[in-house]
């Protein structure tokens, strides 16, 4: 009978955790790598019409950082500047991760909610760069939000503190 219920359980939770990263669309990312896409194949007419179609999401990112995005990205693009386009896209990366973690820090009680938004940070993060001491900071900051274990089982206490010192390292080491 336990053995059923944990079956179920496990079952339940696979299930309704899994389709956000499987449906989960980052636009971020995609806009990210179609513009990159473009750009390494020298297509740069392409890049700046993926770029005016975040318009959006550059300008949104504008109001959070205080700093202008969407026009810098574009005029990159128009001046075929792909070393800047770069810098400029990793940045909207960088971003989107401190918003995601700011995001965790206000819902730090959440675990479920908080663990799905650093599932998202650690994509942004993936696409951002392969640096080992990087994802291993992530990882400190997945931990770092515990885990309350299936029926006790398992079970992880939270701790804030190692929560903020991680997220401060790792916003410091991918922000030039």
């Amino acid at each position: 009978m336990l053995k059923t219920i944990i079956t179920f359980l496990l079952f339940t939770f696979t299930t309704w955790s899994c389709p956000f990263d499987e449906a989960g669309i980052e636009v971020t990312i995609v806009a990210h790598n179609n513009i990159s896409k473009a750009v390494k194949s020298g297509d740069f007419k392409k890049a700046s019409n993926e770029i005016i179609k975040q318009k959006e999401l550059y300008e949104y990112f504008e109001k959070s950082d205080k700093k202008p995005l969407y026009v810098p990205l574009l005029h990159a693009s128009k001046q075929k500047d792909a070393i800047k386009i770069k810098k400029l896209l990793d940045h909207s990366l960088v971003l989107e991760i401190k918003e995601l973690l700011d995001q965790v820090e206000n819902n730090f009680d959440k675990y479920q909610k908080s663990r799905l938004l650093l599932i998202k940070a650690k994509k942004h993060l993936k696409t951002l760069t392969k640096n080992k001491k990087s994802m291993q900071t992530m990882k400190k900051i997945l931990k770092s939000i515990g885990n309350p274990g299936l029926m006790g089982m398992g079970k992880r206490s939270a701790d804030k503190k190692i929560f903020q010192m991680n997220k401060k390292q790792l916003l410091d080491s991918i922000n030039p």
